[in-house]
């Protein structure tokens, strides 16, 4: 029977097996690490499910049922990995699950296949300690949070939600305690002119030109759109990230794509914002002749933000010292977006984000994405024990 004893081992255990299964994504393959997650979970004794959410995706959702006179507290992490990128530039096999000096190497050892290990770990504690809690401890471990959040995106559409009284993301943060991420709006924008040969300008209409003018233009728009300053995140930003057009040095080009990434902060409103580029678009009809151009959404997740002085924050604080030896105060908020912006376009529910994996907050260095990336089994172990005593906190 699992027990205090036994958790290290067994936690470093289910890292190892996780980094060892190729759930890359794209595209994904989530399915085997699923069918691992449930069996080990079923064997702490929760009620499990592997939810396919498409072919070869799934989620794991696990139940520890509680006596239902209290409020439930879920776990979310993911089980998809980015790709490993260029081999030659790791010094272990990235899918290998090595351990060496205190670590344990491999992709999504930090991101977040150790925290996935850390938050099922904590609750088989809790089920072998036969305490019947008040509420359920609900564990979710999903498909496709590193592209289009496919697996929480299915969990929210077809789950109320009613009766969650906190959700912990278990993502890198070197323990540190988050409460507070921007949120994201990914936006395509197309501009179309007329093919010409390239000295025929008195004919052909540079699509290419039309899109540095929009883009002049939707920048100057965002800059104008106000906020209040926010307490744990920094300014919003936009990024003009990718730009494609022409197909030849000596034609005019009739198409140009670019792609952009606004990160408001919480006063911002989307409806507004997405309104706004839409207007500065649509504006350049008037300045530009023959212009013709659209933009939409590609990607979008609400920024979140936990009362710092909620009981939900507080009692995670209060655990810091003792289980985690970091005082979690204050809070930090974090410029990425996790899956705790899909929780929260159907329900505002107190979220924490707290995990093994390496990122510095202070200095903002993150080593998920990266080669030879790796998770401390001490950090393992610490998590394990906050996510305990956090969950029997919550739940008695």
């Amino acid at each position: 029977m699992l027990d205090r004893s036994s958790a290290r081992d067994e936690v470093v255990r289910l890292t190892r097996d996780l980094v060892r299964i190729r759930s890359i994504n794209p595209p994904g393959d989530e399915l085997p690490a699923a069918e691992l997650l449930a069996q080990r979970l079923k064997g702490f004794g929760f009620e499990t499910e592997v939810v396919e959410v498409a072919k070869n995706r799934a989620n794991v959702v696990a139940v520890l049922r509680g006596r239902g006179d209290g409020p439930a507290l879920m776990f979310n992490g993911h089980l998809d990995v980015v790709p490993p990128g260029d081999l030659s530039t790791w010094s272990r096999d990235p899918f290998a699950g090595d351990v060496a000096d205190g670590k344990i190497y491999g992709r999504g050892s930090s991101d977040m296949k150790g925290g996935v290990a850390s938050m099922s770990v904590a609750g088989g504690l809790l089920a072998a300690s036969g305490e019947k809690m008040k509420g359920d401890l609900i564990i979710t471990a999903v498909s496709g949070e590193e592209s289009d959040s496919i697996g929480t995106r299915h969990y929210v559409e077809r789950n109320t939600l009613d009766g969650i009284g906190g959700i912990v993301i278990p993502e890198s943060t070197s323990l540190e305690l988050v409460i507070a991420e921007k949120g994201t709006i990914w936006l395509e924008v197309n501009t179309y002119g007329k093919t010409a040969h390239s000295t025929q300008l008195e004919i052909g209409i540079n699509a290419i030109e039309h899109m540095v003018a929009t883009l002049h233009e939707i920048k100057s728009k965002w800059e104008s759109i106000g906020y209040a300053k926010d307490p744990y995140l920094s300014p919003p930003t936009i990024n003009i990230a990718t730009i494609v057009g022409g197909v030849k040095t000596n034609s005019i080009p009739d198409r140009c794509t670019a792609t952009i990434d606004l990160r408001p902060v919480p006063s911002q409103e989307h409806p507004k914002i997405i309104r706004a580029m839409q207007e500065a678009v649509d504006g350049m009809k008037g300045k530009l002749k023959g212009f013709r151009g659209e933009i939409k959404v590609i990607n979008e997740r609400l920024p979140f933000a936990t009362d710092p002085s909620s009981d939900f924050v507080k009692m995670a604080q209060a655990l810091g010292p003792s289980t985690l030896g970091l005082p979690l105060d204050p809070p930090f908020g974090v410029n990425f977006f996790t899956d705790a912006a899909i929780f929260a376009t159907k329900r505002s529910i107190p979220t924490i984000i707290l995990g093994p994996g390496e990122y510095d907050l202070r200095r903002n260095i993150y080593l998920g994405h990266q080669p030879n990336e790796y998770v401390k089994i001490e950090n393992l172990e610490k998590a394990t024990r906050f996510y305990y005593e956090l969950s029997r906190s919550f739940l008695k």
